[in-house]
């Protein structure tokens, strides 16, 4: 092929940026202003420490495109999907809704309504069984998005050798087909290998061979630095964006009510930002590091201040 036949095509991109760029999410701006949108045809990695909330957050970021008309298959092989769909429901209705059983109906009715579906596998599955499933969901229900929860589920039931690396690659690169045949996008939910708790995971940190961060089109990592740092440091790193390049970090907030991941609001963080370092200027400096810098601030104060006033001793 030649740029003749693709002249048509390249101007349609670039007067239609805002479409080429995909669905945009309501809830996550941030993950707007790195990824710019969902697209058909990709493939994303997602990766994050064990208990870290991996599946909860993928569990909202699917929900956000299904309200948006995203037609989304879900194949959850480590929890039931009785408990994802309770947890889905509760970030839909954005909150507990044990608290408030007489508006369950209310509630279910409308979540009824998305094109939202489930694979009925749990635990091991092969993957020529799950490709097939998905085949039949994208023919049937127009399915534009599939989440695997997750791939280690699958890497039992291969039989291709007893090297559990090149298994898995085969897994990717059966998905990494999929989403390109069927201009579907995947998201590929993969486990971390074991490292120290106290190291933010990398993209080579994703288990297994190079393989899967070279075929992902967006690499996410959900970084959890609470064992180090205290509770509620949470961060999603977009690590690889194959579409305009961006990458970058921004923070997490968890609300346990609703079971859902938001930002925490600038205005907030700036406030508490400018009270901080109030505090800092009005105490007593200590003798440690962080102390220097308030003791100098002071100290420069002070003597601005005393500039400023007239000296008695010489005439005005």
């Amino acid at each position: 092929v030649s740029f003749r036949q693709l002249r048509e095509e390249v101007l349609g991109e670039l007067s239609n940026v805002e479409q080429a760029a995909g669905i945009r999410w309501n809830r996550f701006p941030d993950l707007n202003r790195l990824l710019k949108g969902h697209r058909k045809g990709e493939l994303t990695v997602f990766t994050g420490p064990t208990g870290s909330g991996k599946t909860t957050f993928i569990s909202e970021y699917a929900l956000d495109l299904c309200t948006q008309g995203v037609n989304t298959l879900w194949g959850s092989f480590e929890i039931s999907n009785v408990r994802l769909a309770r947890v889905m429901l509760t970030q839909f209705a954005v909150g507990r809704l044990e608290e408030q059983l007489d508006r369950y109906d209310e509630w279910a009715d409308r979540f009824e309504d998305l094109p939202l579906y489930f694979m009925t596998f749990h635990g091991q599955q092969s993957i020529r069984t799950v490709i097939d499933t998905m085949q039949h969901a994208v023919y049937v229900y127009d399915i534009c998005h599939v989440v695997i929860d997750n791939l280690q589920f699958m890497m039992g039931h291969e039989q291709l050798s007893t090297d559990r690396i090149a298994a898995q690659d085969y897994i990717v690169g059966a998905f990494r087909k999929f989403a390109t045949d069927n201009s579907c996008h995947v998201t590929l939910v993969i486990h971390p290998r074991k490292e120290d708790d106290d190291k933010e995971l990398q993209t080579a940190s994703i288990f297994g061979s190079a393989k899967a961060s070279q075929e992902a089109d967006n690499v996410l990592i959900l970084q959890d630095r609470k064992l180090v740092t205290g509770p509620g440091k949470r961060y999603l790193q977009v690590s690889k964006n194959r579409f305009d390049g961006d990458v970058g970090v921004f923070p997490l907030e968890f609300n346990k009510s609703s079971l859902t991941f938001s930002i925490p609001p600038k205005s907030k963080a700036r406030l508490k930002k400018v009270k901080d370092d109030n505090g800092l200027v009005t105490k007593k400096p200590s003798s440690g590091r962080k102390g220097a810098v308030p003791q100098n601030s002071e100290t420069c104060l002070g003597q601005a201040h005393h500039s400023n006033q007239p000296n008695p001793s010489k005439p005005s």
